[in-house]
C-alpha cells in the first residue's frame, strides 16, 4: 500500500471519531427513580419552627397544638416534593399510647385520635429508599382537670 492510501485512512478514521463525538446521541436513562427531597406539612394548625429556635436544633420541623376536647381528631396532610417522584407514599410513626390512637389512611394522609391530652413526636418519612425525614411535635392539652 501507499503512503497516500495509508494516510487517507487515517484522516478518515480520525475525522470520524471527531464527528460522532460533537453529533452523537447522548445516552438517556429510561424509567428513572425520582426520589423524594421534600415533605411540605399542609395540616390545619400546623406551625413551622423558627431555623434558629432549640426545637429545630432537636431535629423538629414545627409543632400542632391544640386543646383537648371530647372526639378530637386531628388530620395529619403532606405534599410531597418533586410531583413527579416515583414512590409518593409516606409511614407514619410515633410511640404508642393509651391517649391516642395514629390511623393511616388510604390517600397517604394520617388521622390521629385523641382520648386524653398527650405530648409527642410525630415522624413521617418517605417509603422509598432515600427515606426523607420530617419530625413534628403534637401537643393536645387536657385542661378537663382544671376546670372539672
Amino acid at each position: 500500500m501507499k503512503k497516500s492510501v495509508i494516510l487517507t485512512i487515517a484522516v478518515i478514521y480520525i475525522f470520524a471519531i471527531v464527528i460522532v463525538g460533537f453529533i452523537g446521541i447522548r445516552q438517556g436513562a429510561y424509567n428513572e427513580n425520582k426520589y423524594v427531597n421534600d415533605i411540605v406539612i399542609i395540616s390545619d394548625n400546623y406551625v413551622k419552627y423558627d431555623v434558629e429556635s432549640d426545637e429545630a436544633k432537636k431535629g423538629l420541623e414545627g409543632h400542632i397544638s391544640t386543646s383537648f376536647v371530647e372526639g378530637l381528631k386531628i388530620e395529619i396532610k403532606c405534599q410531597v416534593k418533586p410531583d413527579n417522584a416515583t414512590n409518593k407514599k409516606l409511614i407514619y410513626a410515633c410511640d404508642e399510647s393509651q391517649d391516642y390512637k395514629l390511623i393511616v389512611n388510604a390517600d397517604g394522609t394520617a388521622t390521629i385520635e385523641f382520648y386524653h391530652g398527650a405530648q409527642f413526636e410525630l415522624i413521617i418519612k418517605s417509603q422509598d429508599t432515600v427515606g426523607f425525614t420530617k419530625k413534628i411535635f403534637i401537643d393536645v392539652e387536657d385542661l378537663s382537670d382544671i376546670f372539672g
